[in-house]
């Protein structure tokens, strides 16, 4: 019963993690090569093109997830939840208390034809 996730979630997940690991490199760059007027500018304008992604990556993930999540905080999905699972319990009940009043009346004829036959 559990919730099943879009493609676009787990595409808001890829996209989170590219921005985190291009912005982590960028950094490292920056500082590394800050003497190098090039290369830290580049790695300035590369750090913040990335921020689009970690945007557009955590609304496409949150979205989604929050969804999933008021799924699970509504009254009408432990009400279904416990309905289902007491219509499941109340059949396996009913089947068991069959099999064990066949079985009992089993035995009491078996008993019986035994008392009848000793007689």
């Amino acid at each position: 019963m559990g919730y099943q996730f879009s493609g676009k979630f787990y595409i808001g997940i890829f996209l989170v993690l590219i921005s985190l690991i291009i912005g982590k490199i960028t950094t490292i760059t920056f500082f590394f090569h800050f003497d190098d007027p090039f290369v830290r500018n580049i790695s300035l304008m590369i750090y913040i093109l990335s921020w689009p992604l970690l945007i557009i990556g955590i609304y496409w993930v949150g979205k989604e997830y929050a969804v999933g999540i008021r799924k699970y905080l509504s009254y009408r999905f432990y009400h279904q939840s416990i309905k289902e699972k007491t219509k499941k319990a109340l059949s396996k009940t009913k089947e068991i208390s069959r099999r064990v009043g066949s079985k009992t009346k089993e035995r009491l004829t078996n008993v019986k034809t035994r008392l009848e036959r000793e007689r």
